[in-house]
């Protein structure tokens, strides 16, 4: 059993050391930081975060999910499960990709800190809920089953026989312009990636040995991604996320 934690917090603040705390005084599982460097608010960004990153977590992981522009409002928390993983989240899109099974709204206060805060549930809600699934609680005492839960405004990838479209859903430190399209799924080759008035018709295996200019590459995700070697792509392109992209035969 593991807990894993993503937030919006960064580490200067006194945020993360103050749910660790709370972690630390009621289990004794082992706390992993995947990452507090989600943009401020930046839903999208999480969600496709922790949809990248959870296949490769083991079963029996607990996923606390704080990225709340909503915290002190009616939006629930949600506990989901699914493959033997345990997902704790505001109910705001942030699990648009993982697709959970069997979702309960956390509604269970006896599990709550007292006297917490309407602005900081992170500690005073997420975290002592962690810790009593992580000490045995079972998911159904945390509250009552529903059926939905809230998804981001996202169109998915469509594949056809004449063309594709994607969207670009995050740019990393390196500057790569990741797209949600999956390589294996294209349904025709050689191709070329239209976005905007640019044209970018040439795939490359790698980084290192990729000649000036942008280049198509299939990432470590199997998605479509657009970089330039050693600059950023998102610079030179000039493009942003959330814009749409085609691909259509050569």
């Amino acid at each position: 059993m593991t807990i894993a934690l993503l937030t919006d917090f960064g580490t200067r603040d006194p945020y993360v050391a103050a749910m660790k705390g709370v972690l630390a005084s009621r289990t004794n599982v082992p706390v992993i930081d995947l990452t507090h460097e989600i943009a401020p608010f930046d839903v999208l960004e999480a969600a496709w975060f922790l949809g990248t990153v959870v296949p490769y977590w083991p079963s029996g992981t607990i996923f606390v999910c704080v990225v709340d522009p909503g915290v002190g409002t009616s939006r629930r928390i949600i506990a989901c499960e699914r493959d033997g993983r345990v997902f704790l989240a505001p109910d705001n899109g942030l699990l648009t990709f993982v697709a959970p099974h069997e979702i309960h709204s956390v509604e269970n206060t006896a599990l709550f800190l007292p006297n917490g805060s309407n602005t900081f549930h992170g500690r005073d809600r997420f975290a002592p809920v962690a810790a009593a699934i992580a000490n045995g609680l079972p998911i159904e005492e945390v509250g009552s089953r529903i059926d939905r839960i809230a998804t981001l405004d996202y169109d998915p990838p469509s594949y056809s026989d004449a063309v594709v479209h994607g969207t670009i859903v995050a740019i990393d430190r390196f500057g790569n312009v990741i797209t949600d399209i999956e390589a294996s799924r294209i349904p025709f080759a050689p191709f070329a990636l239209h976005i905007g008035k640019r044209t970018i018709d040439r795939l490359e295996t790698s980084y290192g040995d990729a000649a000036p200019g942008s280049f198509l590459l299939v990432g470590s995700s199997g998605r479509i991604e657009i970089s330039i070697a050693n600059g950023s792509a998102a610079e030179e392109l000039r493009v942003n996320r959330l814009q749409r992209v085609e691909l259509r035969p050569l």
